[in-house]
């Protein structure tokens, strides 16, 4: 389970990133090789004590639980839907995390002289700018396309709508052979949740409100719908598609259409439909087109803290000894060589341990599991 974001957390994990920011730009900008490098020193002993700081306060918040249920269903389907909230935090850690290794190179290099180390700081220069320029994804609008064709649509007046209810979260796994050998096989997994139509369209099948590609990667489109999972179960609202949905479904080979479930309690998840799915709604005309009221709007869900138990623990160990190798060269105590073989490990420790911060699975206790076939392997 996860622990709700505060602001004492959230404070405490920005200053941590400052300290780092701080540090990483004293180790670019100034060379001392005889001395003790207390200006990177100092920083990053802010940042770990700012760690710690914003390991207790996660810990101490509360877990994330289940929204209470709108006592009345809302009749008017709001014309302004907010947008998934974009990851400052994860943005900023990334950069952080790129520029590690030249930090280090930098800091244990020193303009000590080695045509050694200078080819290492030049390299590491070169990760850290083309990996920067790949990085600026993370800036980019959370919704897809799709998603702001619907967005547009319902701040214009109107969207396809149906009555339903949150229910069940579901994992779908695929498995098809991979066509590389006897015996390969594959498989795919889909993050969806099972929405149960109510009132005029009750007795209609239940439509799969799939995880979207959001931003830069689907994980983000899986934590979206997972945060969802965790605050919404049972909760009624309005289903809506496109007024466009025609063109969507024409112009993408998969057929999907986008679609956003708006709460009672005035927040908004977005996801997508398979053509199974909204066929019987949009072609068959169960999901009538609706007004939207402009003055009406729902906000995006309250992004729970990062912090993971059991996880972040092992990443935030990784770093520590990267920055453990990193004292003998700040503390300028080691010979020229030694100095640059720490850099190296140091450079490389810190960002192994970013790097896999954000590729932690989701939790799997939610999930109903639910595993198909392709029809040669069934």
């Amino acid at each position: 389970m996860q622990h709700v974001s505060t602001p004492l957390a959230r404070t405490l994990g920005a200053a941590a990133m400052l300290s780092v920011a701080v540090a990483w730009g004293a180790a670019a900008f100034q060379y001392d090789p005889h001395h003790a490098r207390l200006d990177i020193l100092v920083p990053l002993g802010l940042a770990a004590v700012f760690v710690v700081g914003w390991l207790v306060a996660c810990r101490a918040a509360p877990l994330v639980e289940p929204m209470t249920v709108a006592g009345s269903a809302r009749e008017a389907i709001p014309g302004t839907l907010g947008t998934v909230r974009r990851d400052w935090g994860l943005a900023a850690t990334a950069y952080l995390v790129v520029w590690a290794p030249f930090a280090a190179a930098n800091s244990a290099y020193g303009g000590r002289g080695s045509q050694l180390g200078a080819v290492y700081c030049l390299l590491t220069f070169i990760v850290g700018v083309v990996t920067s320029v790949c990085l600026l994804s993370l800036f980019q609008s959370y919704l897809g396309p799709m998603q702001r064709m619907l967005k547009e649509d319902a701040a214009k007046g109107a969207v396809h709508a149906v009555r339903v209810r949150f229910g069940t979260p579901v994992l779908e796994t695929y498995r098809y052979p991979t066509g590389q050998g006897l015996g390969k096989i594959a498989a795919s997994t889909t993050y969806g949740v099972e929405l149960v139509p109510e009132g005029e369209s009750d007795g209609q099948r239940t439509v799969r409100l799939q995880a979207m590609q959001a931003g830069h990667s689907r994980a983000v489109g899986n934590k979206h719908l997972a945060n969802a999972v965790a605050q919404l179960g049972g909760h009624s609202g309005w289903l809506c598609w496109p007024t466009r949905w025609k063109d969507i479904a024409g112009t993408n080979k998969e057929h999907l259409v986008p679609a956003a479930f708006v709460s009672d309690s005035g927040l908004v998840v977005w996801g997508q439909t398979k053509e199974e799915d909204y066929e019987p709604f949009l072609r068959d005309g169960a999901a009538p087109l609706r007004e939207t009221d402009p003055a009406l709007a729902v906000a995006p869900l309250p992004r729970p803290a990062r912090y993971l138990p059991g996880v972040h623990a092992s990443h935030l160990r990784i770093a520590a000894v990267g920055a453990l190798f990193a004292l003998p060269f700040l503390l300028d105590v080691v010979p020229d060589w030694a100095a640059l073989l720490l850099g190296v490990v140091s450079g490389a420790l810190g960002l192994l341990a970013g790097m896999t911060l954000d590729s932690v699975r989701m939790d799997p206790e939610p999930w109903t599991v639910r595993t198909t076939s392709y029809p040669s392997l069934q």
